[in-house]
């Protein structure tokens, strides 16, 4: 049982910092702080900019008081907010993302891209695989592709249920390092990927037949994508989210850390998540050369976020012992 006197005593801050912080906090922080600052530079230029800082200051809002109630407190609630805010979060990022790519990149690289995947394969990947589309198969990976929202969410509630919350730290602090990583590099090069460029955006459903589910999945995934129901040009309001491949990447390190973890879903994830990487190119979303890239970029990204944890860990001891010193 709660000793009641230890929650009448007042916090000390300095145990509650080292204690309850952790790197997953600070990488989103700082992504708040780059799209904020982002909105106040180009703050004419986006009707929304208003709206953008007040969100992202509510976000802070909620990390502190999901810190500070976890800790003052044994209610469970709090700590599944502590530890799961990031989920939402990473999703009201990459729409803010695309707010600013634009303004900051105005220029989409499309051509390169396709000019790339000839190269590298002498046609285009999406009319080869286009010959091989019948409807039980776009079915299929239409809702491996959708799925990506879901794979990394069963994982981490299995992580909560199993009650292990050094591996979901682990889990919440790498995903969203790759996440926000995803979106800063969608800056480098915008593109608005071959359903518009190689393909008749408009055509879609009669070049890849399917059955019952794809066309409203479909409907779902075009609308998180910036295209509303009715667009009369979408290529104009779609995200140019193409280059890397985000579902690419998280999709291989959920599949990398369930494995690592020994997550009872770490087959499940494999086979769907493999489905879904083919996906991402059969269903015309992305360029293989984009497939490509988050894969380099995995490779790169996991074995560079370990110093990056060790220094935000120290950085957070440090800021613990500068406030004890005050």
């Amino acid at each position: 049982m709660a000793n009641p006197s230890a929650h009448s005593q007042p916090p000390d801050w300095q145990q509650l910092i080292r204690s309850t912080l952790y790197s997953a906090d600070i990488y989103t922080l700082a992504i708040l702080a780059a799209y904020s600052i982002l909105a106040i530079v180009f703050y004419n230029h986006i009707p929304m900019a208003a709206t953008l800082l007040l969100e992202n200051l509510l976000i802070v809002v909620v990390i502190a008081s999901s810190v500070l109630l976890s800790h003052l407190t044994e209610f469970r609630l709090f700590t599944l907010i502590r530890y799961f805010y990031v989920i939402p979060v990473v999703y009201l990022m990459y729409d803010q993302t695309h707010y600013f790519v634009r303004l900051v990149h105005p220029y989409d690289y499309d051509n390169w891209l396709v000019e790339a995947d000839r190269w590298i394969f002498g046609c285009d990947p999406t009319v080869w695989l286009g010959k091989l589309a019948f409807p039980a198969l776009t079915e299929y990976l239409q809702i491996c592709y959708f799925l990506f929202y879901v794979l990394p969410v069963t994982h981490a509630i299995e992580l909560w249920y199993n009650n292990d919350i050094e591996r979901l730290k682990m889990f919440a602090r790498k995903m969203s390092f790759v996440f926000y990583l995803s979106y800063i590099a969608y800056f480098a090069l915008p593109a608005v990927g071959p359903r518009f460029t190689v393909h008749d955006f408009a055509s879609t459903a009669l070049d890849l037949p399917s059955l019952c589910l794809t066309e409203p999945l479909r409907a779902i995934v075009n609308a998180g994508g910036g295209i509303t129901a009715g667009a009369l040009h979408p290529i104009d309001v779609v995200n140019r989210d193409c280059m890397p491949s985000g579902h690419t990447m998280l999709t291989l390190v959920n599949i990398f850390l369930a494995f690592r973890f020994r997550s009872r879903f770490r087959y499940v994830f494999a086979v769907i998540g493999g489905s879904l990487i083919v996906s991402t190119v059969y269903l015309r979303y992305h360029y293989v050369v984009d497939v490509l890239a988050g894969i380099i970029l995995v490779f790169l990204l996991l074995p560079a976020e370990i110093p990056v944890d060790k220094y935000c860990r120290n950085y957070i001891q440090k800021i613990a012992f500068r406030r004890r010193a005050l």
